[in-house]
């Protein structure tokens, strides 16, 4: 009988290791999946909180929000703003977030939270290439004088003169010329208000927004169409500064160039676009205190060319991703729910083979995968706020001695009631990824916090905080790795690595080592014991 066991065993090993690597092998060699694309891009995840102090009027708000193009992939933006009415509309190549609140009194948030996958993008600018006598009509607002880009002052015309003396050259010249000009003789100024271009060159001096009119002023005056670009440049950290660059149009294409950073004809992946045009970025009713902070998080991404390329294979979980939508289930709750038998198999090492006493035999990996909203620090305030209360509840309810059932029906409502105060915590304090601690799982965060206070009880606070503390820590370790970009595009362009998960679980189950802890804890006795 145990000679069947052992070669059932074995068979089911070997089934499940050999029918996924096959599958792999015929993706990779036959159909050619391009596994370059498995590697993550950098992107970003940016929070836009707008601070409103009402004085009891009607009050508006609005500002750009970025959308997708050639350059940049941006996320579905999600919106919190309590009481305010928010809409969004496009007006020509611009996408404004208007937000709106009747009588409004006292500080109130606008939180705006999008991700962006941006690239870097080179031109090459062909040489001989000559400034053209006509354009289309659509280009003629590119080509005109505003009270900020005065094309037709005589400033502009003689700066050109000595820019550019003699017989024009052509456009990879004229722009060489002008870009060196801007940025070698036009020193950078931190940001102090509205700059045209005329008072640009006056003064030698300027900020983004003044040397890059005063680029427009030029290209103008030379008949290049050009308009202003503005958006924030994409750093680690939080920031109420954005940044204006400008374009010309040549052969065919807008090309960037930014005169603070010296980037000729270039834009670098971090630049985040908001809006075309010489225009405000906030819009806001008089009558109130307004402030706006970008907070940007540096992520790593599956690249979207991966999903793009592998959409249309047979044997991918992609293409599926219809069906599950249909049942309303999106794609990223769909990652979620594939990076789960990663999570369990990290907590199943971590208890069968390091020897962490965790609350939960699932609980880290459950956490972890709610953390990806939260981000993982926020995410473990949360869980130690909730168990901690939650077994305090519990300890002052024993003392009431009351039967079990109404018992847990208490903790079970005091965890929602700390679940929802962080929430609106949370919003009120501009900490969005806070705020979605309610996607954490209640009736397992309520078991936990019994069960903290049962070893409590039985032992001390001193061995139940020793156990959560493994617990947070296998916690952080599922994060880890259900947050790794490569596994997420692993396991949706190889959905069968998860039976190799399965093998991994059947082998594990088998384990008969020492655990590390337990080596640890007697490595002398076993040192003595060794020959």
């Amino acid at each position: 009988m145990k000679w069947n066991r052992d070669i059932s065993y074995r068979l089911a090993l070997l089934v499940l290791v050999l029918l996924p690597l096959t599958l792999m092998g015929y993706k990779i060699f036959v159909l050619r999946y391009p596994l370059a694309a498995l590697l993550p891009t950098v992107g970003y995840r940016v929070d836009l909180s707008l601070q409103v102090d009402g004085h009891g009027g009607d009050v508006s708000v609005s500002t750009f929000l970025p959308r997708s193009d050639h350059r940049q992939v941006i996320g579905e933006g999600q919106n919190a703003s309590g009481t305010f009415l928010f809409t969004l509309q496009t007006e020509g190549e611009n996408l404004i977030g208007s937000w709106t609140a009747a009588n409004l009194n006292g500080p109130h948030n606008i939180l705006y939270t999008f991700t962006v996958s941006p690239r870097h993008v080179r031109y090459l600018l062909p040489a001989g290439l000559k400034i053209p006598a006509f354009y289309s009509p659509a280009f003629t607002p590119y080509l005109e004088p505003t009270p900020g880009i005065q094309v037709s002052d005589p400033l502009i015309e003689q700066a050109l003169q000595e820019i550019l003396p003699g017989d024009l050259p052509d456009i990879a010249t004229t722009l060489t010329a002008i870009h060196r000009y801007i940025q070698d003789q036009i020193e950078n100024r931190d940001f102090s208000g509205y700059t045209d271009a005329v008072t640009a060159l006056k003064l030698g001096e300027a900020s983004c927004n003044g040397k890059s009119r005063l680029f427009a002023a030029f290209a103008r005056k030379l008949h290049l169409p050009a308009r202003l670009v503005g958006g924030v440049i994409l750093e680690q950290g939080s920031k109420r500064t954005s940044h204006q660059w400008v374009e010309i149009y040549v052969n065919g294409h807008w090309v960037p160039f930014d005169t603070v950073n010296d980037h000729f004809a270039e834009i670098p992946a971090n630049f985040l676009t908001l809006y075309y045009g010489d225009l405000v970025l906030f819009r806001h009713a008089p009558n109130i205190n307004f402030r706006a902070l970008y907070k940007i998080d540096r992520t790593l991404d599956p690249r979207p060319e991966l999903q793009d390329s592998l959409a249309r294979s047979p044997l991918t979980i992609l293409n599926l991703f219809g069906l599950f939508e249909q049942v309303g289930i999106s794609r990223k709750l769909l990652e979620i729910i594939l990076m789960l038998p990663f999570g369990a198999l990290v907590t199943a090492v971590l208890r069968n083979v390091v020897g962490l006493e965790t609350f939960g035999t699932f609980l880290p990996a459950l956490i972890a995968a709610a953390a990806l909203e939260t981000g993982l620090w926020w995410g473990i305030f949360g869980f130690l706020t909730i168990i901690l209360l939650g077994a305090a509840t519990q300890r002052g309810l024993d003392a009431l001695q009351i039967l079990h059932a109404p018992k847990m029906a208490i903790l079970f409502v005091t965890v929602i009631i700390l679940m929802l105060t962080m929430t609106v915590a949370g919003l009120k304090l501009g900490l969005i990824a806070l705020a979605h601690i309610t996607l954490f799982p209640v009736a397992i965060l309520t078991l936990t916090a019994e069960r903290f206070a049962q070893v409590q009880a039985e032992y001390s606070f001193a061995a139940a905080a020793r156990r959560l503390f493994m617990t947070v820590l296998a916690v952080a370790v599922c994060y880890g790795v259900m947050h790794s970009s490569v596994l997420q595009a692993l396991v949706l362009v190889f959905p069968e690595c998860l039976l190799l998960i399965v093998a991994f679980d059947l082998w594990l189950g088998k384990w008969v080592g020492i655990r590390a802890s337990e080596f640890i804890r007697f490595r002398r006795l076993l040192q003595k014991e060794a020959p």
